[in-house]
């Protein structure tokens, strides 16, 4: 850590392409997909298309998450279904969600869909952490965290230990193997610099990105993404470019690293993903990208993030 002075069934993509569209406050920009269909031949083994979303949620009701007036939780629920309904999304990454909410996600998104919840926590050091709530200590009781949410069955879901704040709110890092495409998926949510109160100064993405690489390095397929709280390396405006691993955000085709969603050859940016104008939301992978959509949304601050792979059959 450095320091600052500072399938059951699964959805099988049915047309190679869904033209943009503008609903309930969602504007789909998407960039790399293909004009044209192609039907293999005979005989010859099809790649298992996989759309994966990330999305912070800000679904938090405390008034210390800032997330008033980004919408309903109904309003949050129906984002996800609007892109697994007109995105084909089989997968969704989910940070800042309330688990009550989560449960109603679930429930309207009906049979054949699982997923894997892992709490936010809030840590006093030596006096111990508790599970951080979605509400206020006198409102809502049940928890917020993260949560991967899947069209199908999931298997080996768990968090891995990466550092956190010893004093301050501690994000988790989980990952589960969707079975149908035998991916691994794992949700990211970094620390933002200055969660430590103690240590407003100490920053542990540094310390959670190599972490998280080392982790993902050993699956042999894996798409992985989330909310980094950082800007891109190559953003002219970035001066903590440092915290990014060698290795981990590839710089173009045949060097090391994964490539990222919204990534343009060698050009380590991509578009706003936050209402602040800021790139700072992420989706990786180990394989073959078709095509990337940044989906903004009236209902969070943070903007939708889809990802469309071709798996290996």
């Amino acid at each position: 850590m450095k320091t600052t002075a500072g399938v059951a069934t699964a959805l099988i993509l049915a047309a190679a392409f869904v033209a943009p569209s503008a609903v309930a406050g969602e504007a789909v920009d998407r960039a790399g997909a293909p004009a044209t269909l192609e039907w293999p031949e005979a005989g010859v083994a099809v790649a298992k298309n996989l759309q994966v979303m990330s999305w912070n949620m800000c679904g938090s009701q405390r008034s210390t998450w800032h997330c008033e007036g980004t919408g309903t939780p109904q309003q949050k629920i129906d984002v996800v279904k609007y892109h697994v309904q007109n995105n084909y999304v089989h997968a969704a990454l989910l940070q800042e969600v309330c688990e009550d909410d989560l449960t109603e996600l679930m429930a309207q998104l009906g049979p054949g869909w699982t997923k894997s919840f892992t709490p936010y926590q809030w840590s006093q050091g030596a006096a111990g952490k508790w599970n951080s709530r979605c509400g206020e200590d006198t409102g809502r009781a049940d928890r917020i965290g993260t949560a991967i949410v899947l069209k199908g069955q999931m298997a080996d879901a768990r968090e891995y230990a990466t550092t956190q704040p010893y004093v301050g709110q501690q994000r988790p890092f989980q990952c589960a193997t969707a079975v149908y495409w035998n991916v691994r998926l794992c949700n990211v949510h970094t620390s933002p610099l200055g969660s430590n109160p103690d240590h407003p100064d100490w920053d542990y993405r540094d310390d959670q990105l190599a972490e998280i690489k080392a982790i993902v390095n050993t699956f042999p397929r894996t798409l992985f993404g989330g909310d980094f709280n950082s800007l891109p390396p190559d953003d002219p405006n970035n001066k903590d470019a440092w915290v990014w691993p060698a290795g981990l955000y590839s710089t173009g085709p045949g060097t090391e690293g994964y490539q990222e969603c919204d990534q343009t050859g060698a050009s380590r940016t991509g578009r706003p993903t936050h209402d602040s104008g800021r790139k700072i939301d992420y989706l990786f992978g180990s394989e073959t990208r078709r095509w990337c959509a940044v989906a903004d949304s009236a209902f969070s601050d943070h903007h939708v993030l889809i990802e469309s792979v071709a798996v290996p059959a």
